[in-house]
């Protein structure tokens, strides 16, 4: 499968898993026709491909897909704050109401002989238009655009999840306020962050008169660990492994995936084909093997972070193509160096790359673009006398994964994202809130 396929699909089940959620409790010929309408708007050639982001916070991480289209001026405006730092250097979430909604994008936090203090983020550039539609609405997995309550062009820094279904209120108050994007997955996250116990932290703040905190004691006073913390928001590209797992790959915001692809079975066991296994060990694929081309300007390194959710935790990372000292295509272990290379932290594989430097499969320096294939794998000892002779061996793991079993309506979106596949159209201070 090309890697423009691939994200075909995924984006077109993840936008029906999405929308058919909100039917599971109707009749299930319902639903599927529910699916099926959506499944025809979402292949519609009106529509381009969307960037989709990874929101980290300290209780976890949240894909979202952004409406680049629909809400052009508050995705750029989202970004330009991302791109910054303005939302990760020592941002955090700052409001909670259970059942509603979950704030952030507007505050951070130092720490002085004093304690803790709080401030807006350092620069607010000026308030955007509000790209409002009812076509966007304010349904629970949104993340939407506050303002203030007068105001409907006065959206600057911050944004909301909805925690529920908030159309009837929120899309016409004051204009309506701004859908620029959905919760792809990490929904669970968002809960989890809601779920938490709210302080009254107004004598830190005024704006803090609901904020979650974790394992907080009162006794001890507010401590930044205590805080929900936004850690990163980086650029995300999905595919699959081959037995069906999600991965995601992440790289900086000014960076482009293309090209992002799992090897096909066929091709797969051709590649393995030419890798020879250390001695007396036993390498296990069990992901298949991923490529993929980042662009964009190139500093002197650029960190590309592989998340997956096969429960098997690798404890290799090896790379398949040219290298400065042998030109001819061939694997080879890329391990972190101190330059290039692959660290492996939990379910996390975090690459080091210098554009025509070794992991950049062109060798280009001059390109602004690293190519890359390449497979996280579990190198086991060799026990047996047989395996020991024969110096070791490698294999692939295809058994379908738990993660591919989530009930009827995940049968339903693959149908209709092959449907969408097959047609191939992709879709080329005053405290600013959202009200009670």
């Amino acid at each position: 499968m090309e890697g423009e396929e691939g994200m075909i699909i995924v984006r077109a089940i993840s936008r029906i898993v999405f929308y058919c959620r909100r039917y599971r409790h109707s009749q299930a010929y319902l639903r599927l026709a529910a699916c099926a309408v959506l499944a025809t708007l979402f292949s519609s050639p009106q529509l381009a491909a969307a960037t989709t982001v990874r929101m980290e916070t300290t209780l976890g991480g949240i894909d979202i897909e952004l409406y680049d289209n629909q809400a052009p001026i508050t995705v750029a405006n989202f970004l330009a704050y991302a791109g910054r730092g303005d939302y990760t250097n020592n941002g955090f979430i700052h409001r909670s109401v259970p059942g509603f909604i979950l704030q952030g994008g507007g505050y951070i936090y130092g720490n002085s002989p004093l304690g803790i203090f709080v401030t807006r983020i350092p620069v607010l550039d000026p308030p955007i238009q509000n790209e409002f539609s009812a076509s966007r609405s304010n349904i629970r997995g949104t993340i939407a655009m506050a303002k203030l309550p007068d105001d409907p062009n006065s959206a600057t820094s911050e944004w909301f999840f909805n925690l529920a279904d908030n159309s009837a209120n929120l899309d016409y108050q004051n204009g309506g306020f701004t859908v620029f994007g959905h919760v792809l997955t990490g929904m669970n996250v968002v809960d989890a962050i809601a779920s938490l116990d709210t302080w009254n932290a107004t004598s830190v703040n005024g704006a803090l008169g609901e904020l979650p905190l974790i394992e907080f004691v009162s006794t001890t006073g507010l401590q930044p660990n205590n805080l929900v913390q936004v850690t990163g928001i980086f650029k995300v590209a999905f595919t699959n492994t081959l037995s069906g797992a999600l991965v995601r790959f992440t790289a900086d915001l000014d960076m482009i995936f293309s090209g992002v692809a799992t090897a096909s079975t066929t091709d797969t066991a051709s590649l393995l084909a030419t890798f020879s296994p250390p001695a007396h060990k036993t390498v296990q694929f069990n992901d298949g093997i991923f490529a993929f081309t980042l662009t964009g300007t190139m500093p002197s390194s650029r960190v590309v972070t592989l998340f997956s959710d096969d429960p098997i935790i690798p404890t290799h990372y090896y790379a398949y193509g040219k290298t400065p000292d042998n030109t001819a295509p061939h694997w080879y272990d890329f391990s972190y160096d101190g330059e290039t290379g692959a660290e492996i932290v939990r379910n996390k594989v975090i690459m080091h790359f210098v554009d025509g430097k070794r992991g950049d499969d062109d060798l280009d320096s001059t390109n602004g673009s690293v190519t890359h294939t390449g497979a996280p794998a579990v190198v086991t000892a060799n026990t047996s006398a047989q395996s020991n002779q024969s110096g070791g061996g490698c294999s692939i793991v295809t058994a379908p994964s738990q993660t591919t079993s989530n009930g009827d309506w995940v049968v339903i979106s693959m149908f209709l994202a092959f449907v969408a596949l097959v047609r191939r159209r992709a879709r080329n201070g005053r405290i600013q809130r959202a009200p009670r």
